[in-house]
């Protein structure tokens, strides 16, 4: 991967600089199997689809500045912006996660709850909002200036 340090602004944890090359050394393109990984395969999607703005989780944030390297070693010449959210917890302290089968976004609609307030709190939690609200679609892209 070579030396070399990537500087970006996270959207909510401001200014953050990673050293893919120490972090984790040459990046696998595949692995045993010979399945695309996650590092590569979504550099490559999200530049396929024009991806401009990546969402995620707080514990993805390490990854960042691997993706943003070898987003440039494929020819990208200007990265997505990145915002990493806190994570949400169970009770238990285990992170909430589809593949623990927890409370979805379709289990949340089929109880009632309006996209709107579901946007919301997703923002509020987020850190986006100082309060939860609802929050119709359009207005989301303003919440980041």
């Amino acid at each position: 991967m070579g030396p070399g340090t990537e500087r970006f602004e996270d959207g909510l944890l401001g200014w953050q600089e990673q050293e893919p090359e120490a972090q984790c050394g040459d990046l696998l393109l595949r692995d045993r199997l010979g399945n695309w990984t996650y590092q590569f395969a979504v550099t490559v999607d999200d530049e396929r689809h024009g991806v401009d703005l990546v969402v995620r989780g707080a514990d993805l944030l390490g990854s960042t500045g691997r993706q943003i390297r070898v987003a440039g070693l494929l020819g990208r010449t200007e990265p997505p912006v990145f915002l990493h959210h806190p994570l949400l917890f169970q009770a238990a302290g285990q992170k909430l996660s589809k593949a623990s089968h927890d409370t979805g976004l379709h289990e949340l609609r089929a109880g009632g709850a309006r996209a709107a307030e579901v946007l919301g709190e997703a923002a509020f939690r987020a850190g986006l909002l100082p309060d939860p609200k609802p929050v119709p679609a359009a207005a989301l892209g303003g919440l980041f200036g």
